[in-house]
């Protein structure tokens, strides 16, 4: 029987905020895997269909009702998978362009795309909304599609225990405990007075009044000894590599905007054990606010940023969407939409896809269009990581955008080197590369 809920929460921010940008949406996401072996095509469609069985929200449709934005869960649903040839080109320009393909929520939110792309060669693109998906969906999708295809293919019994619960049900489960009014009094006073960012990095300059949402996007790599070196430094600091490369982020933002800034960073809300299998979108992102002195040191800045970051973990419950509405309206803060204009996204222990008999590669494909003005991601590759920005075209060029990167990766180097640095150092390095 079809079931309709209320959306989740984090899914009602996206989903209205697509009704307002144009084509392609910036919620389009993409998990794409590059495959060498002999693959089992029609095992991997029956494993993608038990997938599918598993999972309500891959057979959920996403439309309005007059009780405002619902879930529709069908009670049997299809993945089909569209097998083309490879049409050539660079493989993250062409799986970009891919992913670029608009998504009809009322009729599904997934692509499943299968490219020949050599003999015994293939790309699989899944194209996924992110009302559907969060990066900890994208773990269980690699698990459970390779248990479903080992057994598919003859190996054991995938034996994956039942969901325990469905986004349809935390949504009603969430939307009754409705949102603590001491988490919203922590934003409202959180935010207060936070400037907005009025220059982006690599160096002061006119940006335009407006961001479109076309997107570029610049790759790096962070070398396995810088790697270790930042696991060291964070561990003197006694804190996190996200929380020191998230402090990196900041002063690179604050070398051009004085010390008062924000930087968005990803919160999940798998609080509750029963999620912990559920497929869908659970994460939001919130504007962390740092305070970087020039005549502090890094050691200071990061020690605050901890602790600053332990106090938004408290209160992550406040969906982004009302920052920009009933906590901030009435208190003269930042908007919503100038809340988190540059985010980072550290992602430290990167699962994989397993599929018996092949061998498979996560290809990471830039955004679809951009979602803020810079979008930083950095997945964790042995003790390296792999570094990629998408940036807004109109604020960034190309040449800015890698020189941001750059400096990013000075400030990041210079930290691990010597965490007591101080701060005016660091921009004084970061003004000699622009």
């Amino acid at each position: 029987m079809t079931r309709t809920y209320p959306q989740t929460f984090e899914q009602e921010a996206l989903w209205i905020a697509d009704q307002f940008v144009g084509e392609p949406s910036p919620f389009l996401e993409t998990w794409a895997q590059h495959l060498t072996g002999a693959l089992d095509v029609p095992a991997l469609e029956r494993a993608v269909a038990a997938l599918v069985k598993r999972h309500a929200v891959l057979r959920t449709r996403f439309t309005l009702d007059e009780t405002g934005p619902v879930q529709v869960v069908d009670p049997v649903g299809a993945l089909p998978l569209e097998r083309l040839a490879w049409p050539g080109g660079d493989l993250h320009d062409t799986l970009r362009r891919a992913g670029q393909r608009p998504l009809d929520l009322t009729v599904s939110p997934t692509r499943l795309t299968l490219y020949d792309y050599a003999p015994d060669e293939y790309v699989l693109l899944l194209q996924i909304h992110h009302v559907a998906v969060d990066d900890a969906s994208l773990v269980l999708l690699d698990q459970e599609l390779s248990a479903l295809y080992a057994e598919e293919t003859g190996g054991e019994p995938a034996k994956l225990p039942t969901p325990g619960t469905t986004l349809g049900e935390h949504a009603l489960r969430a939307r009754a405990a409705g949102i603590a009014p001491a988490d919203l009094a922590f934003w409202a006073g959180f935010l207060d007075g936070a400037p907005v960012l009025t220059q982006l990095p690599p160096r002061p300059r006119p940006l335009a009044a407006r961001r479109g949402t076309e997107c570029g996007c610049v790759r790096a790599t962070v070398p396995a000894g810088l790697g270790d070196a930042v696991r060291a430094a964070a561990r003197a600091l006694r804190t996190t590599p996200h929380v020191l490369m998230s402090t990196c982020m900041a002063v690179t933002v604050a070398a051009v905007n004085g010390e008062d800034v924000v930087v968005g960073s990803p919160v999940s809300r798998r609080g509750e054990p029963d999620l912990d299998g559920v497929l869908g979108c659970l994460t939001d992102l919130l504007p962390v606010r740092y305070r970087v002195p020039a005549d502090a040191t890094f050691a200071e800045v990061c020690a605050a940023a901890k602790r600053t970051s332990l106090e938004v973990l408290r209160h992550r419950d406040v969906p982004y969407a009302r920052l920009g509405g009933g906590v901030t309206r009435t208190r003269g803060v930042l908007s919503g939409g100038q809340a988190s204009r540059v985010c980072l996204v550290l992602d430290q222990s990167p699962s994989r896809l397993e599929l018996a008999g092949l061998r498979s590669e996560r290809v990471h494909v830039g955004g679809a269009a951009a979602k803020f003005d810079w979008l930083q991601y950095a997945v964790a590759d042995g003790s390296g990581w792999d570094v990629r920005a998408d940036y807004a075209t109109d604020h960034f060029t190309e040449p800015e955008a890698e020189l941001t990167l750059r400096q990013w990766l000075t400030a990041l180097s210079a930290a691990a080197d010597d965490t007591d640095v101080p701060v005016r150092d660091l921009f004084d390095r970061l003004a000699a590369l622009a």
